[in-house]
């Protein structure tokens, strides 16, 4: 009889077990069925690719998908180029989780324009990796998929600059700026994959921050806490290095002293003013950057020296970390 009612209770305890697994799942599967959002909110219209490629937008490129969502012209000279380009950092940062868990989808609010060629040239001036698509198509179908995803404009620059955050398994959305801490997007972005939030806290602790990542000299400055160093990581490291070579603009090293300082200040608060009265360093720039050219920013005199001192400073460590290192150099021969 023990052994009997020992086995009546087991088979009791799975068959409880399985209650609670069954309505767990089943809790799980009505949420998702209840959603508003995802398939049947999503429009599944075609959408062409900067490669030509034809999606259905909700069924290729978002369902079971965890996507970053940005909005994009070709022809913007201000915000869009930094926003594209900061992204091409967190995409850095995120490694070949982009194209493999999470997939970048930028939309272009100019689609009689962007044509997928243009895409192309776009997305190659920022070094655009896998699991990165550009997207255009029929006006009428790209203003359905911008009105559903809640960009409403009336003209190009009204767009909206925020980063739109959504896993279509679980029906989550959120938020994000691109001028947000470079590293900190990059968890945002992990966290929407329920599997990636145990090792959040590890992935916070090994990256390095922001600014230690774009010179071996940041470190100094940052130290120093000099002004211009804000506006420097949010709006210029993106595309230049102090020192490092060429990267979607020209490399800073030295600016100061191969451009007098006044002209840098006005280029700096008006590029478009300058390119427009024919000033021919501004048109020289522009001629070897066509891709990207360097956006108005809406600085003020103030803030552009600032601008300039800290990449002064910048350039000045770097120049003495090559003499460190040329130094070490010369020992090691010896």
């Amino acid at each position: 009889m023990v052994g009997i009612g020992a086995n009546v209770m087991l088979r009791l305890r799975l068959t409880f077990a399985a209650l609670v697994l069954a309505a767990l799942l089943g809790s799980i599967t009505s949420s998702k069925a209840q959603s508003p959002w995802g398939e049947g909110y999503l429009p599944n219209v075609p959408v062409i690719s900067q490669n030509g490629e034809i999606f259905k937008f909700y069924e290729d490129l978002v369902k079971e998908k965890t996507v970053v969502i940005s909005f994009i012209f070709t022809s913007c000279r201000d915000i869009c180029p930094i926003v594209t380009a900061r992204l091409a950092q967190v995409q850095d940062i995120l490694g070949d989780k982009v194209g493999r868990e999470i997939f970048f989808l930028s939309i272009s609010v100019d689609p009689v324009v962007d044509t997928p060629e243009k895409l192309r040239d776009y997305a190659s001036a920022f070094g655009v990796g896998r699991g990165w698509t550009f997207l255009t198509g029929k006006p009428e179908d790209m203003h359905l998929i911008r009105n559903k995803l809640g960009e409403r404009i009336r003209g190009l620059s009204d767009h909206s600059n925020t980063l739109l955050l959504y896993n279509d398994r679980t029906s989550e959305w959120s938020k994000d700026s691109p001028f947000s801490d470079i590293n900190s997007i990059a968890i945002n972005i992990k966290s929407m994959n329920p599997d990636s939030v145990r090792v959040h806290d590890e992935q916070a602790r090994s990256a390095p921050s922001a600014s230690a990542s774009l010179n071996s000299v940041t470190d100094l400055s940052t130290a120093a806490g000099l002004p211009g160093q804000h506006l420097f990581i949010k709006t210029c490291a993106a595309c230049h290095t102090v020192g490092r070579g060429i990267k979607i603009g020209p490399d800073l090293l030295d600016i100061s002293s191969r451009r007098p300082k006044d002209w840098i200040v006005r280029y700096l608060v008006d590029p478009q003013k300058m390119r427009a009265e024919g000033d021919p360093a501004a048109l020289d720039l522009a001629a070897r950057y066509p891709a990207v050219r360097m956006p108005t920013l809406s600085l003020s005199e103030n803030d552009a020296a600032d601008l300039t001192s800290y990449i002064a400073a910048l350039s000045y460590g770097a120049r003495a970390d090559q003499q460190v290192g040329h130094a070490h150099s010369g020992h090691d021969h010896h």
